[in-house]
């Protein structure tokens, strides 16, 4: 059995979530005790952060080592290409998302409280957040999906980030657009039929959680 600990907004926790449902995996969700980075939960789970997984007794933290992980020990069907160039293609492109990408999409949680926005502040990063989305498409090239027509760990963490992206510009009239050939791969990503059902549900989470913080 696996146990992901994970909160409802989480980007990362997003991620793993397809991984599980992709490979037909069992298992549970459960928030961190008393919040991520507090004591009960750094006992178990030392990193503090979310997402993490205990695999029967087995504890990791971080959204990438926790996809290797569970590709490895469950590899069918597997989300890593074989060639090692591919491979190392892929991984880069995971960690673009992840390093690059997702955390500046995510900096814009402050500023969806009206009383918060920078204008200034949400200009400049639109203009950073756009060159790293044109960046994204010198180095991809998607073939349907980010490694071919398999859903890929390459693919995971973009659900996320597209879906932040799309509410942003529907609350903040954020200034990006998407480069056409990411454009197209957003659409076959948020189609794939392992993809959707989890799309679906973190686009409502976000808007759960935007009405709350329109409403403050």
């Amino acid at each position: 059995m696996i146990t992901l600990y994970n909160v409802p907004v989480s980007s990362y926790g997003s991620k793993i979530r397809i991984i599980l449902d992709h490979k037909q995996l069992d298992w549970t969700e459960i928030p961190p005790p008393d919040g991520y980075g507090s004591a009960a939960y750094k006992a178990i789970i030392p990193a503090g952060t979310v997402p993490a997984i205990d695999h029967d007794g087995f504890r990791l933290a971080d959204s990438e080592a926790i996809a290797e992980y569970l590709d490895t020990v469950f590899p069918t069907p597997p989300m890593r290409p074989n060639a090692p160039q591919a491979a190392a293609s892929a991984r880069e492109i995971s960690r673009f998302h992840d390093t690059r990408i997702e955390p500046l999409v995510r900096s814009y949680f402050s500023q969806v409280t009206p009383a918060n926005r920078d204008a200034a502040l949400i200009a400049a990063n639109a203009a950073l957040l756009q060159t790293r989305l044109d960046d994204l498409a010198a180095i991809a090239a998607p073939a349907q999906l980010m490694t071919g027509d398999n859903l890929a760990i390459a693919d995971c963490g973009f659900v996320a980030s597209f879906t932040i992206i799309a509410l942003l510009q529907d609350i903040l009239d954020l200034p990006v657009t998407l480069p056409p050939a990411i454009a197209i791969y957003r659409e076959s990503l948020l189609a794939h039929p392992d993809v959707a059902g989890e799309y679906a549900r973190y686009r409502a989470v976000l808007d759960e959680w935007a009405a709350t913080k329109l409403n403050a």
